[in-house]
């Protein structure tokens, strides 16, 4: 489980008295990535007045996704953006619901507007929850090319991540050796820039400079 601190907040509360209101009203964003095979996180933070905390993370149509927001603060809530720019959730502290697409969703933490106006503090634990493998969407189509891959170019101390989705910042399903071969060919979008391999029984889109034909 991954804990963060909203460092950055702390350090606008200490500070906030000498700035004016106006100065104030804005947003701290983050991307929320989970570990490999994790399925839920809590993140940890603080809300002060008129600067309100968002997190960002990367779901898939068809999960459900639970959210439990906790703080000794009665006016703090959240909203629940998703990747169309619609509110599926309002002035919410529990939500669960399954997921009708893919993309980034955005959980907003916030003060009521009288609180805020008082510059309340809060203090807040999420605790953040995605389950079920969704709809990962059509795969690429075969294109000619080698019946598998190795890997190349990468450092004899890293991995070559595995990603649920053809992206830099999907979920990383899998790790995958430096020097490894006999990664199947699933497909690559064009260009080659992404590839989808089955490697040791596990499928996911790898960065196809890395890859080089057997």
């Amino acid at each position: 489980m991954i804990r963060r601190t909203g460092a950055f907040l702390a350090f606008m509360l200490a500070f906030a008295p000498a700035l004016p209101q106006a100065a104030i009203a804005q947003e701290r964003v983050e991307t929320l990535r989970m570990r490999p095979g994790a399925t839920q996180t809590t993140v940890r933070g603080i809300v002060f007045g008129r600067i309100s905390a968002s997190y960002r993370l990367e779901a898939r149509a068809g999960q459900r996704m639970s959210l439990d927001l906790r703080s000794r603060n009665r006016f703090l809530y959240f909203n629940v953006v998703d990747p169309r720019g619609r509110a599926i959730a309002r002035e919410q502290t529990q939500w669960d619901g399954r997921l009708s697409a893919s993309g980034l969703y955005t959980i907003q933490i916030y003060l009521l507007r009288a609180e805020a106006r008082r510059n309340g503090t809060a203090p807040f634990a999420l605790g953040v929850s995605v389950f079920g493998r969704g709809d990962p969407g059509p795969g690429p189509e075969p294109l000619p090319g080698p019946r598998s891959w190795r890997v190349v170019g990468v450092s004899p101390d890293d991995v070559l991540n595995m990603r649920e989705t053809p992206s830099p910042r999907g979920f990383v399903v899998g790790e995958i050796p430096f020097d490894a071969d006999g990664l199947r060919n699933l497909g690559c979008l064009e260009g080659q820039n992404w590839c989808k391999v089955r490697y040791r029984g596990q499928e996911g889109w790898v960065n196809g400079r890395f890859l080089r034909p057997e």
